[in-house]
């Protein structure tokens, strides 16, 4: 049994009648109760913004021609690249022209991108809805508007080959690159189908189809390429790093006003990013007294205590684009025991952050050199910092990533976008709190004369409680 704001019992006829008289026009948040105190008085969800392809057709051009030529490189040497319905992600087919599918619910988007620039750029995907529905978003003045972009609907293997080989890409000796096809950070052995591969090894014999992601400093035509944000970029990922700072003070005030679960925190956070976003986020993981990924990204019922420490990774989707924050908080007071030793946490994380905004510059390698410089910069303080200090940002949070070895050569150049997000666990006996790990991360962006921040708001403690 439910029970209404004046605490009478409601029962699932009497809803569901209510529900039948309205219509059903109410949304659902308006038939339920609010769980939490911090929820009452909410009212109305905010309002949701529906968002619409915002890069312009010079930018198109741009991303096209750079990964045209590294496609003429003689250690790629494609005459195309393809994406793959089975790349659900659809990562690489976006960046490439801007479609992408709602996930999990159709193949993602079949993309055949040539290397001469005098072909069409083609785009597949699974039904005519779909293409009307893009031909709107992208057609007067966008990237479709001149002819060297078009839609289909038709997907899958045999589509797949069928347009390859009306393209002229069946002659033998030709070589496809294929997005996903292995070498990436969470996909090592690839998003392509079998049965989708081998369909065009059948169709295409002759045909070399190649993985156009690798480690190391040539990271492929497309990677390399999306490792330098254009200023158009930058202003996305300003607007998806504003978004997740939104974000991270919703669940700030929804502990603040009495949530007593983790999962009260999670909700207002995700209600706030996703209706300012117009899309689903990358990362939205909270962890109490742990770190933030400890619940890889779900809301549970873990419950909310003073005394506690709030960790997050939080990383809204603008445009597809992404860079995470982490901001560890108290809950509870400076006078609530455990406060002390947040903050010095706190403390020591700002000396190891302003260390870091220093040593950025163009020519350092984003492993190696500034790892090497994080750990001094702990070891200065008497502290070991822990987990992974640099993550990627861009279209689904592309690289600069960790990886031994190769990644260590990534060279910064202007335009490069990544999180720092240092953590420790101090090494300080006999004080409450002692030995949690506390984490502060912030988006960061290589330019010609050093580094920058794309946030906006403090960076120091943050206490729930006065």
């Amino acid at each position: 049994m439910k029970k209404d704001s004046t605490g009478g019992a409601i029962s699932r006829r009497q809803m569901l009648r209510g529900a039948t008289a309205a219509g059903v026009v109410l949304p659902l948040a308006q038939m339920f109760p609010a769980h939490n105190a911090y929820a009452q008085g909410q009212g109305l969800l905010p309002e949701f913004r529906a968002t619409l392809p915002v890069f312009s057709v010079a930018e198109r051009d741009r991303r096209w021609a750079a990964v045209r030529a590294i496609m003429a490189r003689p250690q790629w040497n494609l005459d195309a690249i393809i994406t793959v319905g089975s790349d659900r992600w659809g990562n690489n087919a976006r960046y490439l022209t801007q479609v992408a599918l709602v996930r999990y619910a159709q193949p993602g988007p079949q993309v055949l991108f040539p290397r001469d620039p005098a072909k069409t750029v083609h785009v597949q995907i699974s039904a005519t809805r779909h293409v009307n529905s893009w031909n709107d978003r992208l057609g007067p003045g966008g990237w479709l508007a001149d002819g060297k972009m078009a839609l289909q609907a038709e997907t899958g293997g045999e589509a797949l080959a069928k347009l390859l080989a009306e393209e002229g890409f069946d002659r033998r000796g030709t070589r496809i690159g294929v997005a996903k096809l292995k070498g990436t950070r969470f996909e090592p052995e690839g998003l392509v189908s079998a049965t989708l591969l081998d369909t065009l090894r059948s169709s295409l014999p002759g045909v070399a189809f190649v993985p156009i992601e690798q480690w190391g400093p040539d990271a492929g035509p497309i990677d390399e390429v999306a490792l330098a944000k254009s200023p158009e970029e930058q202003e996305v990922i300003r607007r998806s790093v504003a978004i997740n700072e939104q974000g991270l003070a919703a669940a700030i005030a929804a502990a603040r006003n009495g949530a007593t679960r983790q999962a009260d925190l999670w909700w207002a956070a995700f209600t706030t990013m996703f209706a300012d976003a117009g899309e689903d986020f990358i990362r939205l993981s909270i962890g109490l007294d742990e770190g933030g990924n400890s619940n890889i990204g779900e809301p549970v019922g873990d419950a909310v205590r003073r005394g506690q420490i709030c960790t997050q990774e939080i990383s809204a989707a603008f445009q597809g684009y992404g860079c995470q924050i982490n901001h560890s908080f108290f809950i509870g007071s400076p006078s609530t025991p455990g406060y002390d030793y947040y903050r010095a946490a706190i403390d020591v994380l700002l000396k190891v952050h302003e260390k870091a905004m220093a040593f950025i510059e163009p020519g350092k390698t984003t492993y190696g050199e500034f790892e090497e410089n994080t750990r001094q910069s702990f070891a200065d303080l008497n502290e070991q910092g822990g987990g992974l200090g640099v993550h990627s940002g861009g279209i689904g949070q592309c690289r600069v990533r960790s990886r031994p070895g190769e990644d260590q050569k990534i060279v910064m150049q202007p335009g490069h976008s990544f999180d720092f997000k240092p953590s420790v666990s101090l090494r300080r006996a006999g004080m409450a709190g002692a030995g949690k790990r506390v984490q502060l991360g912030e988006s960061i962006l290589v330019t010609e004369e050093g580094a920058v921040r794309y946030g906006s708001r403090s960076m120091g403690p943050i206490a729930t409680h006065t």
